[in-house]
């Protein structure tokens, strides 16, 4: 059975999902190949590199040891100096360059180098589509997973082959129509991103920014899984919601997100409920949203969403 791990997007979240890696390794689940967005494809590619429990640990080292001032150097003079300057961002995007270039293991400088296939996405803002990367293995590495770990905004977007890229989260932050496109028949996927629940009142710019993004990439996702529902695959959507309350300037809980990662892995293996999706936290929703919403309004799930959320109609 070819095996694929799909990895989403998750910022400085992504440790979780190196601790979730680090449980499906113990149990064999080996992947064939990989498929990641932003922090995903971070992950992906350093597994694929070296894809052995001590280059998860390497990974998990690398994880530890960045600083918020590595990736978003200056200060709130700097951030506001670079918006009165119409810059393209408000960090420079210098500082992750450097990061992902000093952990790429030795003689990695391109797709070809990496020892199991690996693809990665990036969204192109003069196209305004998805571009994927890994099919040609002479293609370098590092322009790609920095451009697909560069959130529109925080990081400028990436300047390669006439292309300016940025996060491909914003186009698919969980890709797995490109594992089933890729042959894959079994499918690990963990999201950091998708957990429906109910937040208090959003409050600040960037806050409220982040938030209506978030619901926007949720949409896709529901009809991204519902689609790799329609094949003959057997799905496992891990959803790892903790720690999303954490700024993503916030590189301080990385061991408590390794050991967090890995404990929702390994409950979720001692009990998968293949080809569900999130079901446990979407009925937690259901039942608050009974409550919150207000007469007159109601949760809404297109038609051919609603079993797939374990959802009825109000007529049912």
């Amino acid at each position: 059975m070819r095996r694929a791990w799909v990895l989403s997007g998750g910022g400085n979240r992504g440790p979780l999902q190196v601790g979730a890696m680090r449980a499906l390794l113990e149990r064999g689940l080996d992947p064939d190949f990989l498929v990641g967005t932003s922090a995903g494809a971070i992950n992906i590619v350093a597994f694929a590199a070296d894809p052995t429990p001590l280059g998860l640990e390497r990974l998990a080292q690398a994880w530890q040891s960045v600083r918020r001032e590595d990736i978003y150097p200056g200060n709130p003079c700097t951030i506001l100096w670079r918006i009165l300057t119409c810059q393209d961002s408000l960090f420079d995007g210098s500082g992750l360059r450097q990061v992902l270039r000093a952990h790429l293991p030795p003689g990695v400088k391109t797709f070809g180098d990496l020892q199991r296939p690996c693809y990665v996405t990036a969204a192109d803002l003069c196209t305004q589509r998805l571009i994927l990367f890994g099919e040609d293995p002479s293609t370098p590495v590092l322009e790609p997973v920095l451009a697909s770990a560069s959130v529109p905004v925080i990081h400028p977007p990436v300047r390669f082959r006439g292309m300016q890229l940025v996060d491909g989260g914003i186009v698919a932050v969980v890709p797995v129509s490109i594992a089933l496109e890729k042959g894959a028949e079994e499918i690990y996927v963990v999201d950091l991103g998708f957990s429906p629940q109910i937040l208090p009142p959003r409050r600040g710019v960037m806050e409220i920014a982040m938030t209506a993004y978030q619901t926007l990439i949720d949409e896709q996702t529901l009809d991204d899984l519902y689609d790799a529902l329609q094949v003959p695959v057997t799905l496992h959507h891990v959803c790892i919601p903790a720690f999303q309350e954490i700024c993503f300037l916030d590189f301080s809980q990385t061991s408590e997100m390794l050991e967090a990662g890995y404990e929702a892995m390994r409950r979720y293996l001692e009990d998968p409920h293949p080809n569900q999706i999130c079901v446990i936290t979407a009925e937690r929703c259901r039942a608050m949203a009974a409550q919150m919403v207000p007469s007159g309004g109601r949760v809404y799930a297109p038609p051919r969403r609603r079993w797939l959320l374990g959802m009825r109609s109000p007529k049912e």
